[in-house]
């Protein structure tokens, strides 16, 4: 039997309980539901390489069709199994490492589900139809998943298409770069291009795909996402590391002259307009053209193991989530060969990699 991680088992754990309640609830701040505010569900698709399961309701009857003949189980039988598996992910002490739930499989196998993950290329993890309320029109939509159960999920995934390139502003000898190449620590390292009075130019993303993306959301964003970039891997102290810090200093030094007695949050609006899009699926290595794959927005499982929607159609709790939520992470600088001198046309360069992840 195959063993996942609490990240993994968040998917059909949320899959159990949103059959379960049978009701979509909207998020607020600090995960909070907002009250009196949900979505009745009218059917969840999950779907697989070779087939697709469809999950409607009937009352206390769910019922289920992903073959010639529908299964009809009592929701009941859902409530049991995705309690049993809550208390099975909660038991398992540490956010990393992989295990099995063996009453779990057994019952997704019982209903003809043989894979718990949604495919990786993906952004949307479950497809919902809801019924909105207030214009009782039922759209479907696709959901990304993020759990607080297990280690926090990456918002932007490291890769060589997230590499900038920075310019030295001038030459060091060996003995200098060989001083720089020593350090373990980021931070060390930029301390002592401040000792030597070496400042770093922001060159290139070195993917134009990527570059390309990120002009739709600002023409100046490359360069001001090269500079959160220096902030980050120059500082040592953890708990500054968050997007919301960064932005808030890009704004003091206001490098691009915007008025901001006129619009003091416009260095705000651009990053959470990054992160919505990013969220949506803009991919570092695939032009952007807006196509949203998870257009409903985010379903996250709290550490209480309710489920809340930061939704598309709610934008501003949508961005104020990702926006405060998320932080710089440093990937593997072996991979990405980051800050690593190197000697191009008589100039001296280096790589820093964009990696962005949720706090939890």
């Amino acid at each position: 039997m195959k063993a996942y991680n609490k990240g993994e088992w968040s998917e059909p754990y949320l899959l159990l309980k949103l059959i379960s309640d049978q009701k979509l609830y909207i998020g607020g701040e600090n995960f909070n539901k907002v009250e009196g505010l949900f979505y009745r569900i009218v059917k969840i698709l999950h779907f697989e390489k070779t087939k697709n399961t469809t999950f409607s309701f009937d009352g206390d009857i769910i019922l289920i069709k992903n073959g010639s003949t529908p299964i009809r189980l009592p929701v009941k039988k859902f409530i049991d199994i995705s309690k049993l598996t809550l208390d099975r992910i909660n038991s398992v002490k540490s956010k990393k490492g992989s295990f099995n739930i063996p009453e779990l499989m057994n019952f997704l196998n019982s209903i003809n589900i043989s894979e718990v993950k949604s495919k990786s290329t993906q952004k949307n993890d479950i497809t919902i139809q809801i019924e909105d309320p207030n214009t009782f029109i039922t759209p479907t939509l696709g959901f990304s998943v993020k759990s607080q159960l297990g280690k926090p999920a990456t918002l932007v995934n490291a890769s060589n298409a997230t590499n900038f390139t920075y310019t030295l502003s001038k030459k060091l000898n060996k003995s200098q770069i060989n001083e720089i190449n020593e350090q373990r620590k980021f931070s060390d390292k930029f301390k002592i291009f401040d000792k030597y009075n070496v400042s770093l130019t922001f060159d290139q993303v070195d993917n134009p795909k990527f570059n390309i993306n990120l002009q739709t959301i600002d023409y100046n964003f490359s360069k001001l996402l090269s500079d959160i970039l220096i902030m980050y891997y120059a500082n040592d102290i953890t708990s500054e590391n968050t997007i919301e810090k960064f932005t808030n200093r890009l704004s003091i030094k206001n490098e691009f002259k915007y008025d901001l007695n006129l619009n003091p949050d416009i260095y705000q609006m651009i990053v959470k307009r990054f992160l919505v899009e990013y969220a949506l699926g803009m991919r570092a290595s695939q032009i952007w053209k807006r196509d949203y794959q998870a257009d409903g927005g985010y379903l996250i499982v709290r550490e209480d193991g309710e489920i809340i929607c930061y939704h598309f159609y709610f934008v501003k709790n949508f961005e104020n989530y990702l926006y405060q939520n998320t932080k710089l992470e440093t990937p593997d600088k072996n991979r990405y060969h980051m800050a690593e001198i190197y000697e191009e046309n008589g100039t001296q360069k280096l790589k820093l990699n964009l990696q962005i992840r949720f706090i939890k």
